[in-house]
């Protein structure tokens, strides 16, 4: 299955638009591994998520131990689910022999099944990703982090244009462009639902991948009503700290933890639900993904 085949199989599956951050701080969990906390989270969300996303910078923050941590939680949501999908946020931005090196470690060695792009040096540095059809590819457009304006709502002119218009709508425009295999996504923030909605005016058959929920201030409602497509559905939405942490315990109270992650969980994937205008459990089409 390619990506899209396996992200409808799975929200359909659990009912979830709930993706789910794979990125704990070593310095939070001192007690045990990275691999042994991020087991935890996967056996208490296996059944709830729709996807999961490391995040590479922890894991290659911690040096080889870490890159062999990060091979090992991609081995355990496999034993628990093969077909779940999993995303590696990587954020990779680069051109030529780089740019087919990147793409290279991450759908060929981590075996990922769609990453995260940024599009600074634009289509040089995303197509070798985009070249992949049955791999996601996700575009990084307007981020949940507060500065992100400084450079993605710089008002600019194109070519045969009147009026200025922020740089993050040109750059889903182009994305739109690049969209040629059906395999492009788009990253924009749940704190900036405004620019959510005007996004998805320009895109309107595009996947979004939503962070920002939870600890950043994002709100479920709005995010949702801001992203839904003409199909009710068409993003995801990620959360990592709020439900990771949620099950920090003293050693020993292992059941505890899960139990404490997956009723957050549970709680995060029943309010997106609630908010669609169609219920998941209802749907009977394929999950319209980028096309």
């Amino acid at each position: 299955m390619d990506f899209s085949e396996k992200l409808t199989n799975s929200i359909q599956q659990n009912s979830s638009l709930l993706c789910i951050g794979l990125d704990p701080d070593p310095n939070m969990i001192p007690d045990e591994s990275v691999v042994a906390f991020n087991k935890r989270i996967i056996e208490a969300t296996i059944n709830l998520a729709c996807a999961y996303k490391p995040n590479l910078a922890i894991y290659e923050s911690m040096g080889i131990e870490g890159l062999s941590a990060l091979q090992k939680t991609i081995e355990l949501i496999r034993e628990f689910n093969p077909d779940m999908p999993i995303i590696g946020d990587g954020k990779r931005g680069d051109i030529g022999i780089c740019s087919q090196a990147y793409a290279r470690t991450l759908f060929d060695k981590y075996k990922f099944d769609a990453v995260t792009v940024n599009p600074y040096m634009g289509f040089d540095a995303v197509e070798q990703f985009l070249l992949r059809r049955d791999k996601g590819v996700f575009v990084l457009c307007r981020t949940s982090n507060p500065s992100g304006k400084d450079i993605q709502e710089l008002m600019v002119t194109q070519r045969g244009e009147a009026a200025a218009r922020p740089l993050y709508e040109t750059v889903a425009e182009l994305a739109l462009s690049w969209n040629k295999n059906g395999n492009v996504g788009l990253v924009v923030g749940a704190t900036y639902p405004e620019q959510i909605h005007r996004i998805r005016q320009i895109c309107p058959n595009i996947l979004f991948l939503i962070p920002g929920i939870g600890q950043q201030g994002g709100n479920v409602a709005k995010t949702v009503h801001s992203a839904v497509d003409a199909e009710g559905r068409g993003f995801i939405i990620n959360v990592s700290r709020q439900i990771m942490y949620a099950g920090r315990t003293p050693k020993g109270t292992h059941n505890q933890a899960v139990k404490k992650m997956r009723h957050v969980a549970l709680q995060l994937r029943n309010e997106i639900n609630h908010y669609l205008p169609v219920p998941l459990k209802e749907t009977r089409k394929r999950v319209p993904l980028p096309v």
